[in-house]
C-alpha cells in the first residue's frame, strides 16, 4: 500500500508524488512536471488558432484586424498570470525541496490571492482605459468596434 501524506491543503498525496525529485532521476522528474506546462501552452495556441480561423471565415478584414488587435492584450494577461503561476511554483518547489511546507503553503496562498485581486484591478483598469488602450494598439474607425467587442471579454 502506498503511504499517503497531507499536502497541507486537505488533500492526501502519495509520498512518491511528494518526493518526485528524490525517488526518480532528474530527467524523468523534469518531464513529469514539464508536460502539463507544455500542454497548457498547446491548448492556448489551439485556442488562438481556432479563434482566428472562425473569425476569418467571415471574410471581413476589419473583423480579423479587430480581433488581431486583442492578441497583445491576451499575451500580456498570460504573462502577468505566469509571473505568479510559474514563478510561484518555482518558489514553492524550492521550499518543498527544503522541507519547508509551512512557507510553501503560505507562498501558494499568496500567489492565489494576489493573482485573484490583481486580476480584478487589471480588469477594472483595462475597462476604464479601454479607448486609449485600443488606440495605442492601433484600432482605427474601421476596426475599433470589432476590437472593442473582443477586448471587453478579455478584460473581464
Amino acid at each position: 500500500m502506498t503511504q499517503k501524506k497531507d499536502n497541507g491543503f486537505g488533500y492526501l498525496i502519495s509520498m512518491e508524488k511528494a518526493n518526485v525529485f528524490e525517488s526518480r532521476d532528474i530527467p524523468r522528474s523534469y518531464l513529469t512536471l514539464a508536460i502539463p506546462v507544455v500542454l497548457s501552452m498547446v491548448v492556448t495556441l489551439i485556442y488562438n488558432l481556432a479563434d482566428t480561423f472562425f473569425v476569418a471565415i467571415t471574410n471581413s478584414t476589419a473583423l480579423v484586424a479587430g480581433v488581431s488587435l486583442g492578441a497583445p492584450v491576451f499575451t500580456a494577461l498570460m504573462a502577468i498570470g505566469n509571473i505568479f503561476g510559474q514563478g510561484g511554483s518555482v518558489l514553492i518547489s524550492r521550499l518543498i525541496g527544503q522541507n519547508d511546507t509551512d512557507n510553501a503553503e503560505r507562498t501558494s496562498s499568496f500567489c492565489f490571492y494576489i493573482t485573484f485581486f490583481l486580476g480584478i484591478i487589471i480588469a477594472f483598469l483595462m475597462l476604464l482605459f479601454r479607448i486609449p488602450i485600443l488606440g495605442i494598439l492601433g484600432a482605427d474607425s474601421e476596426t475599433f468596434k470589432y476590437a472593442s467587442d473582443y477586448y471587453i471579454p478579455l478584460a473581464i
